[in-house]
């Protein structure tokens, strides 16, 4: 069985995935990641703003 040997599988992946989340390092870790995201949507978010401020947003 293929399928439940990839399910077991994952089951562990997401096991260790929640365990290095709760050590001090997993958890810094993933603040920064969000802080990364965050700001990677922010800067994208702004500079679509800009081009439509700037270039118009009409298709021609």
């Amino acid at each position: 069985m293929n399928l439940r040997r990839a399910l077991r599988q994952l089951r562990g992946y997401i096991r260790s995935g929640r365990a290095y989340l709760r050590t001090e390092k997993g958890s810094h870790d993933a603040r920064d990641y969000g802080r990364a995201l965050v700001l990677l949507f922010a800067s994208i978010a702004l500079a679509w703003m800009l081009a439509r401020l700037f270039f118009g947003g009409q298709a021609k």
